[in-house]
């Protein structure tokens, strides 16, 4: 993210899928209680505003549905026996197709909901997971795409997995530094978080190191990782601004006495007149754009050979290798996250940068396309390639794959939607949530094979939050303080409060500078087999309910039962999810054939990874199950 766009960037992050937090600055709206003994809702007993009404339906739970059509609000009060984390499960059917709705939890955005089209029998499924706070709670829906008939609601607290990370990194010939790096990161996994902080660009208003100073005299500590950005890495208006320089100085022996940890973004930009663009001329930097709707540069031509969109795009590539290579000469691994935040506001058509203007599928090509240039091509072994999701229904559509990353990331920006909300007055609406329905959406879109990290954030988050969220990302990394909209992301108290980030700097969970290990880039070896925890590593603040579980042996699949078709319809899809979520929970009972079917890796269990592949093939991330 560029501070340039954070005006764009906020108007749109009401679709955004932020975790609920307990603060609001929203007022509190009259509500009538919905009466109810256990943790099930009937929503035709709920609140509700505009073209909503009630439609007796002998189907449904109670009878009756609300049906939400053009426009409206639903509220239901709901209670928890405890601050924690919960599911959040409806029963719902979308009319004419799916749909898609706003949730709200304490008046807070907790993302958007997708309900499938029903066939009037209501098949419950989860819809979010968020946190709630002990006694009642208001959740919230509001209308996006209407038309949708909701039976009842449940809340089940949720029951996590320990999380543990692979050092298995994509490139088989990478570095034995940047295998070293990736090894240090997976040991530490689960059990820490590492600390890192972006740095501003060349022409900000102050200078590379007063975030870091600001770190420093606030906690007494300086973050482990720095955040660079190549943006000045490009064919147009591009110079060198001493980027590289800097990771290396990061990396080897910085001004602060130890080895750092180096993660880049690419903001690369094409001109916004690429027709009359010939390859090669430099362009000012308000002539040029890294904006969809700023362009004529057809992104679906990246890949396509003998087009000028891909002679700009190969020119662009070879002066980043030129960059990259330097690094891997002074022997410096980079955790590199290109084409960012690429599925913006959701779907096909919210993205906010040139590179996903055309749909998710020329995305993962250009995605391709990149790695194969950057590793293939020009031999970069030093990169551990970090791709940025979010936990959209579509989200899975925009993985490019296994074989194609190493980290995945999430970028957080949960306050600043209320600088947005309230004309950009620093006085408002503080939120530390800790996004942990984003961090599990995201540890179970890849089935568990990737860490998890939050690569840029308004805030970090609480130790307390952290704990009650089960939120263990692998890092954090807020944005810089000014640029075009003068927006302090470290140092303003809307964000980032100091009695919070020394609470979590000088926490046994938070890993700074000056804990690094010595060996850091040089330990070498081949990847861990399984994440252990760091020399004197402190237990993390999430709780771990659920044992490791040991491997089983393959069993063949019964010819009887389709994997996956748990409700035997003849489809695979999130119904089949909701089943399954449902047995996990313990509020659902699965007969022998419907456990055969909903045993997807086949060993025999039905379990949380079964879960795991199957919403894998519901999102397109894998092509069978069996």
């Amino acid at each position: 993210m560029n501070s340039k766009d954070l005006r764009r960037f906020c108007s749109m992050t009401a679709a955004l899928a932020l975790t609920a937090s307990v603060f609001s600055i929203y007022p509190q709206a009259e509500q009538a209680s919905v009466q109810a003994a256990s943790a099930k809702y009937e929503f035709e007993d709920a609140e509700f505003t505009g073209t909503v009404k009630v439609d007796k339906d002998s189907a449904a739970s109670g009878g009756s549905v609300l049906y939400m059509t053009e426009d409206g609000t639903i509220t239901v009060k709901v209670n928890a026996d405890a601050d924690g984390m919960y599911d959040i499960i409806m029963a719902a059917d979308g009319v004419g197709g799916g749909k898609q709705q706003n949730l709200y939890v304490n008046d807070t955005s907790a993302g958007n909901i997708s309900i499938a089209e029903g066939s009037g029998d209501y098949k419950p499924f989860t819809a979010a997971t968020v946190k709630l706070n002990k006694g009642e709670n208001t959740i919230k829906i509001s209308k996006s795409w209407g038309w949708t008939k909701f039976d009842y609601l449940e809340v089940k607290e949720r029951v996590y997995e320990t999380v543990s990370g692979s050092a298995v990194l994509s490139n088989k010939k990478a570095t034995k530094e940047t295998q070293s790096l990736m090894n240090y990161l997976a040991s530490v996994y689960g059990e820490h978080t590492v600390s890192g902080q972006q740095e501003i660009y060349k022409y900000g208003p102050h200078d590379f190191e007063t975030e870091f100073k600001y770190i420093k005299d606030t906690t007494g500590v300086y973050p482990a990782i720095r955040g660079f950005d190549f943006l000045n890495t490009n064919p147009l208006y591009g110079s060198d601004d001493g980027t590289t320089d800097r990771i290396i100085e990061w990396c080897t022996k910085n001004q602060y006495g130890n080895n750092g940890i180096a993660t880049a973004s690419w903001h690369i930009t094409v001109p916004n007149d690429f027709t009359s663009y010939k390859i090669g001329d430099k362009v000012d930097w308000a002539q040029s754009t890294y904006k969809p709707d700023e362009t004529d540069f057809d992104a679906s031509k990246v890949c396509t050979e003998g087009t000028k969109e891909y002679e700009y795009y190969q020119l662009c590539l070879k002066m980043l290798a030129e960059q990259l290579t330097k690094l891997q000469d002074a022997k410096v691994p980079l955790i590199f996250r290109p084409l960012h935040e690429a599925e913006g506001g959701g779907g096909e058509t919210g993205s906010w940068f040139w590179w996903g203007k055309s749909g998710s599928k020329a995305y993962k090509d250009i995605w391709k396309l990149t790695y194969k240039t950057l590793t293939e091509t020009y031999g970069l072994n030093n990169i551990i390639w970090e791709w940025n999701g979010y936990d959209y229904a579509t989200s899975g559509d925009w993985y490019p794959g296994d074989e194609f990353v190493d980290l995945v990331a999430y970028d957080k920006y949960s306050c600043t939607k209320y600088l947005a909300e309230n004309n950009w007055q620093p006085s408002v609406q503080h939120d530390d949530t800790a996004a942990g329905s984003t961090f599990w959406s995201l540890v179970n879109l890849t089935g568990k094979t990737k860490m998890v990290a939050m690569a840029e954030c308004d805030c970090i988050s609480t130790l307390s939050n952290i704990e009650t969220e089960h939120a263990n990302w692998l890092y954090f990394c807020p944005w810089y303080d000014g640029g075009s909209d003068n927006i302090n992301f470290l140092s303003n108290p809307v964000f980032n409060k100091k009695e919070d980030l020394k609470e979590m700097y000088t926490s046994d969970y938070c890993i700074s500078l000056d804990e690094l290990p010595k060996d850091l880039y040089t330990a070498g070896g081949a990847p861990a087999p399984t994440a252990a925890p760091a020399e004197s590593a402190s237990p993390s603040p999430t709780a771990s309910p659920l044992p490791s579980e040991t491997a089983s042996p393959t069993v063949k699949p019964d010819p009887d039962a389709v994997t996956g078709d748990i409700d035997a319809d003849g489809k695979i899809d999130i119904t089949d999810l909701s089943l399954l979520s449902l047995y996990l929970i313990g509020d659902k009972d699965l007969n022998e054939k419907e456990q055969k079917a909903a045993d997807t890796d086949h060993d025999g269990k039905v379990q949380l990874t079964d879960l795991a592949r199957l919403r894998q093939f519901v999102s397109k991330v894998i092509a069978a199950l069996d």
